[in-house]
C-alpha cells in the first residue's frame, strides 16, 4: 500500500512539473508593462486585417498579425457601458451603467463604490497613467480619473471635443459649451490648437520616456478618434492626411479615413516609443474599440461595419462585436486568428493573471462578468467563456444575450429604424491591390521588429481567416424583434440574417428564460437628468465639477439616498444549470415517475427472493425441530437468487406439508420477519 501511494505522488509531482505556468512574469520577477489603447466609434471594416482595402491601417494590422487577431471580442453597443466593463470587470447590468452614456451636464458617474482597474494595479507597483477620454463622470471631483486610481491624466472627462480647440457644444435646444482639457485635475490651455491624435500620441510617448522601467507601466490611451467631433463640425483631419485619401469619392469617408490614419500612426509610434526605451520584450499592448461604428445616426461619422447588421447602439452585431487584437512576447502562441468569446470584461482578471496579480471576485460574481482568459490566450487551449450578454436595455427596450454559440434579441433601438446593414464600401472607387496593402505592413517598424517572422503569406492566411462570410441564406427567415424575439445561430451566421426561433424552440425557450432572469436581477441604471448648475458659463467657459467637495463616502452614501428605489445588487446563479420554466413541470413528473418504478422494482425484487426461500423451507419440513432448523439453516445457503423462473421451477410441495407442526411454522416465520 505504501509503495502505491508513494507512485501516486510521484505521478502528481511529474504532471505538475508538466502543466505550463499561466504567470506572464519574466525571469527577473519584473511584472509586464501593460499598453492598452483604445479607439472610439471604430468600424469593423475600417482596419485592413478584417479585408479591407479602403483604408490602410499598416501598424494596428502589423500588430494583429505578429499577436492575435481576436474576431469575436465583444463590447457594449455604446461608450460609457463599455469603459464602464473595462474598468470595473463587471457587467453594465451589475453596476447600473447599461443605458446610454453620461452626458456632460448630468450629476452621476461609475459608482465609487467600485473598485476599477488602476486601482489594482497601483496596488500592485505599478505606475498609472490615463492620456485621452475619461467619460465614467465628472460631477464631482471624486469622480475623475486622479482620484480613482490613475497617477496622471492628460485628457477630456467628457465624451467627446472638438479635435482643434477642445471645446464641447451641446445641440439646441441646450446652449451649452465650453472647455474640457485636463493635465491632471488642472485645465490644460497650453495644448490648445494641438490636432487631438497628436496630443494624445506625444503624451503617450512622453509618459514612456519618462518612465522608470524598475517599474511596471499601466497605460492606457483612450483616443478621440475616430468618433465625431460637435455637430457643427464633426470630422476634422489635417489637410495633408485627406489628401491621401483621394481616390475615396465621399468627402466625409475621405475625411474618416484621414482621422483613421492618423490613428494608426499613433499606434506605431507608441510602438516606437517602447522599443526605445528597452521595454518591447516585457510588454502587452491591447488595441479595441469601445463599439462599432455609428454610420448613421446620433454622432454618425461614416464608419464602416460591413457586412456586420447595424450600427453602434444596437443589440446587433454591428454594435457589439468589435475590433481587437493584442500583441506581446509574452503570448506563446502568436500569428493567429482567435475565434473564442471574448468580453470587454474580461480584461481586468485577464491582465491581472498575466501580470501576477490576484483579483478577488465577490461572491456575486457570474458568468457575464469578467473571465481570465490569459491562458486560453497565450496557449491557445480553448474557449472559457460560453455565455456573453451584450446588454439589456429596460429603457430602450432591447436585450442581446449569447450562449454556445446562439443569439437571442428582443427589442431594438430606435424603432428598428438601424437594423439593417450599413457601410458597404462603394466599389467603383479605386483602392490599394491585395500587394501594395501587403507592401504598406511590411514596411512598419513593427513587422521590422518582428523580423522574418512575418511574411506575404502569413498576412494572407491571417488576412483570410479574419474575414466575416455571411455564408449564402438561401431560405433565410427574417426577424422583427419589434414584433416577436429572434434566435441566431452566430457562429454560422454572423451576419444575422436567418431567425431559427421556429426551429429550435426549446433553445429559443431556455435563452429567453435566462435573459428574463437576468432582468429580474438587474442594477436600475444609474442615470440623473441634467443639472442646470453644471453650465460651462458658471466656471469662465470650461467643463468641471461643479457639485461639493466631498468624502468618497459621503458621495457613496448620496447616491444611495437618491437612488434609493434602484434594485440592489444580487448574486445571479449560473442560468446554464436552470431549466426553462415552461419544461420544468414534464421533467419534474418524469423523475418521480422513474423513481416510483424503480423503488416497486427493488420490492419486487426483494418479494421474490423471500418467497424463494419460504417455497425451499417448506419443501424440506419435517416433524422433528431440530433437523427442521437444520434445514432451514442449509436453504439460506443454497436460496435462490429471487428470479421467478426459479420460483416456478420449484417441484409441488406435498400435501403433507399443509400440517406441518406448529413449531416448524414458527421457525419459518421468525426467519421472514428478518426481511
Amino acid at each position: 500500500m505504501l509503495y502505491h501511494l508513494i507512485s501516486v505522488l510521484l505521478i502528481s509531482a511529474l504532471l505538475l512539473l508538466a502543466i505550463p505556468s499561466t504567470n506572464s512574469e519574466p525571469d527577473n520577477g519584473q511584472r509586464p508593462h501593460i499598453v492598452i489603447i483604445m479607439a472610439d466609434d471604430m468600424g469593423w471594416n475600417d482596419v485592413g486585417f478584417h479585408g479591407s482595402n479602403q483604408i490602410p491601417t499598416p501598424n494596428i494590422d502589423a500588430l494583429a498579425y505578429d499577436g492575435i487577431i481576436l474576431n469575436r471580442h465583444y463590447t457594449a453597443p455604446m461608450c460609457t457601458p463599455s469603459r464602464a466593463s473595462l474598468m470595473t470587470g463587471k457587467n453594465p447590468i451589475n453596476i447600473g451603467m447599461q443605458h446610454y452614456v453620461i452626458v456632460s451636464d448630468e450629476p452621476w458617474g461609475l459608482g465609487l463604490d467600485q473598485k476599477i482597474m488602476p486601482e489594482y494595479f497601483k496596488e500592485a507597483g505599478y505606475r498609472t497613467h490615463l492620456v485621452g477620454k475619461w467619460h465614467l463622470g465628472f460631477s464631482a471631483k471624486q469622480y475623475t480619473p486622479t482620484m480613482r486610481g490613475f497617477d496622471t491624466h492628460v485628457g477630456y472627462l467628457g465624451p467627446y471635443v472638438d479635435y482643434w480647440d477642445y471645446t464641447l457644444k451641446f445641440s439646441p435646444p441646450k446652449s451649452f459649451q465650453g472647455y474640457d482639457m485636463r493635465n491632471n485635475l488642472n485645465v490644460d490651455y497650453d495644448s490648445n490648437g494641438t490636432y487631438a491624435t497628436d496630443h494624445f500620441t506625444k503624451a503617450a510617448s512622453s509618459i514612456i520616456e519618462r518612465h522608470d522601467t524598475k517599474d511596471p507601466l499601466f497605460l492606457v490611451v483612450n483616443h478621440l478618434a475616430p468618433h465625431a467631433a460637435n455637430d457643427d463640425d464633426p470630422l476634422q483631419a489635417p489637410e495633408e492626411d485627406i489628401r491621401k485619401f483621394d481616390y475615396i469619392s465621399d468627402e466625409r469617408r475621405r475625411i474618416y479615413a484621414a482621422m483613421v490614419s492618423k490613428l494608426d500612426d499613433s499606434v506605431g509610434q507608441i510602438f516606437n516609443s517602447l522599443r526605445s526605451k528597452n521595454m518591447l520584450d516585457n510588454s502587452i499592448i491591447l488595441f479595441m474599440s469601445d463599439n462599432g461604428a455609428p454610420t448613421a445616426a446620433l454622432h454618425a461619422n461614416t464608419g464602416s461595419n460591413y457586412p456586420l447588421r447595424g450600427i453602434k447602439s444596437v443589440p446587433w452585431e454591428a454594435a457589439t462585436r468589435c475590433v481587437a487584437a493584442i500583441w506581446s512576447p509574452l503570448l506563446q502562441e502568436r500569428q493567429r486568428v482567435s475565434n473564442q468569446f471574448i468580453h470587454i470584461s474580461d480584461w481586468l482578471p485577464t491582465l491581472a493573471s498575466a501580470a501576477g496579480i490576484d483579483i478577488p471576485f465577490s461572491k456575486d460574481h457570474s458568468e457575464i462578468d469578467g473571465q481570465d482568459q490569459w491562458e486560453a490566450l497565450s496557449y491557445d487551449t480553448g474557449n472559457p467563456r460560453r455565455v456573453v450578454l451584450n446588454m439589456i436595455d429596460e429603457i430602450y427596450g432591447y436585450s442581446s444575450y449569447m450562449e454556445n454559440g446562439f443569439k437571442f434579441v428582443n427589442g431594438t433601438y430606435s424603432n428598428g429604424s438601424y437594423d439593417g446593414w450599413y457601410g458597404q464600401p462603394n466599389t467603383s472607387d479605386q483602392t490599394l491591390s491585395d500587394d501594395q496593402y501587403i507592401d504598406l505592413v511590411l514596411q512598419t517598424e513593427i513587422t521590422r521588429w518582428a523580423g522574418e517572422t512575418i511574411s506575404r503569406d502569413t498576412i494572407k492566411y491571417l488576412r483570410k481567416h479574419a474575414r466575416v462570410n455571411c455564408n449564402h441564406q438561401p431560405e433565410a427567415n427574417k426577424c422583427n424583434p419589434l414584433k416577436r424575439p429572434c434566435l441566431f445561430d452566430i457562429i454560422n451566421d454572423p451576419c444575422e440574417l436567418n431567425d431559427l426561433s421556429h426551429k429550435f424552440p426549446m433553445k429559443f425557450r431556455e435563452l429567453r428564460s435566462t435573459v428574463q432572469t437576468y432582468r429580474r436581477l438587474a442594477t436600475k441604471p444609474r442615470n440623473k437628468p441634467a443639472d442646470p448648475a453644471a453650465n460651462p458659463a458658471n466656471f469662465g467657459g470650461v467643463w468641471t465639477w461643479w457639485r461639493p467637495d466631498q468624502t468618497r463616502e459621503e458621495l457613496i452614501k448620496l447616491a444611495e439616498s437618491e437612488l434609493d428605489d434602484r434594485q440592489a445588487y444580487l448574486p445571479i446563479p449560473p442560468p446554464h444549470s436552470s431549466l426553462p420554466e415552461d419544461v420544468r413541470l414534464p421533467v419534474i413528473i418524469t423523475i418521480v415517475v422513474v423513481g416510483v418504478l424503480f423503488v416497486s422494482g427493488a420490492l419486487l425484487y426483494m418479494s421474490n427472493k423471500n418467497l424463494l426461500r419460504l417455497c425451499s423451507r417448506s419443501k424440506g419440513t419435517t416433524t422433528d425441530s431440530t433437523v427442521q432448523a437444520t434445514d432451514l439453516s442449509q436453504s439460506e445457503s443454497a436460496s435462490s437468487d429471487g428470479k421467478l423462473s426459479d420460483v416456478f421451477a420449484q417441484s409441488p410441495l406435498p400435501s403433507s406439508s399443509l400440517t406441518a407442526s406448529p413449531k416448524v411454522y414458527q421457525i419459518s416465520n421468525s426467519r421472514l420477519d428478518r426481511y
